[in-house]
């Protein structure tokens, strides 16, 4: 044994002795439950903290009380993440489970037939239940909010696109959020509705983006104010449909250190004995 390696072991003993001799919680005695937030880059972008990401405000909020998990997927339409679903939700166990789970999809389905991204209609409802049922099974007991897209801005999408580019429209965005409350009214569960939050918000008069560039900053993608707005309707829906949820009402996993005086009383709260 060379001499760096017989210092690494020695110091790994002796920092497993000191370990050894101090109070300490056992491996996985404390539960983190999860909220998982699955779609397509509405959702993958919500985690970009420098437009004020809805998924980055949302973990903000839950800080030390319920871990965030961002499984958005650019590009991504609801066939394909129906696909993946079960590789990639985080496995049940018992220290951990998802309390909530959010569905933002439709603006790649809503693609014009014949691009890439493109799902049909009924597919799309199909492909919303289809999720809502696997969650019921991935993710017993977890709560379901259906996201609907945000309307598509055209005049602001053409500014970013050539005119063989022009993938989507502003009534394809409307069916497919249209879609997304049929599904949540059927399978009787809260639909957050951003298309219509934001259609409601905006004044055609005001600008050359028919207005629309004051919640989204390409046509498609949410701005600083899109995340604003739909961080406040998401907390907004968890308060009003599931108030053990609120994140103002519910209590820290490991308590501030203003509750307790040393560490064998932060190890009492914890319940475990010094």
């Amino acid at each position: 044994m060379n001499s760096h390696l017989f210092l690494a072991v020695f110091s790994s003993i002796l920092v497993l002795l000191h370990f050894d001799a101090a109070p300490m919680l056992s491996a996985n005695s404390l539960t983190y439950d999860r909220i998982v937030c699955l779609g397509d880059s509405l959702t993958q972008r919500g985690a970009e903290v420098d437009r004020r990401g809805w998924t980055a405000q949302l973990a903000q909020a839950y800080a030390r009380r319920l871990d965030l998990v961002n499984r958005g997927f650019g590009g991504f339409n609801s066939r394909w993440l129906r696909a993946i679903l079960p590789a990639i939700m985080p496995a049940p166990d018992v220290h951990s489970r998802v309390r909530l789970a959010t569905v933002l999809l439709g603006a790649n389905d809503a693609q014009f037939a014949g691009f890439k991204c493109h799902v049909p209609l009924d597919e799309f409802r199909d492909n919303l239940r289809a999720i809502a049922a696997a969650l019921g099974v991935l993710a017993p007991g977890a709560h379901l909010l259906l996201v609907t897209p945000p309307p598509f801005g055209e005049k602001l999408y053409a500014r970013f696109k050539s005119p063989d580019e022009i993938d989507r429209g502003h009534a394809g965005s409307a069916a497919y959020a249209q879609a997304v409350r049929q599904v949540a009214a059927e399978l009787h569960v809260p639909c957050v509705d951003l298309w219509s939050a934001i259609d409601a918000r905006i004044e055609p008069a005001v600008g050359q983006d028919d207005g629309y560039d004051h919640f989204l900053h390409d046509g498609l993608h949410l701005n600083a104010n899109g995340n604003d707005l739909l961080f406040a309707l998401l907390t907004d829906a968890i308060k009003s449909n599931f108030s053990e949820l609120d994140p103002d009402a519910m209590p820290f996993v490991v308590p501030s250190f203003r509750d307790f005086d040393n560490t064998d009383h932060l190890l009492r709260m914890l319940g475990s004995p010094p």
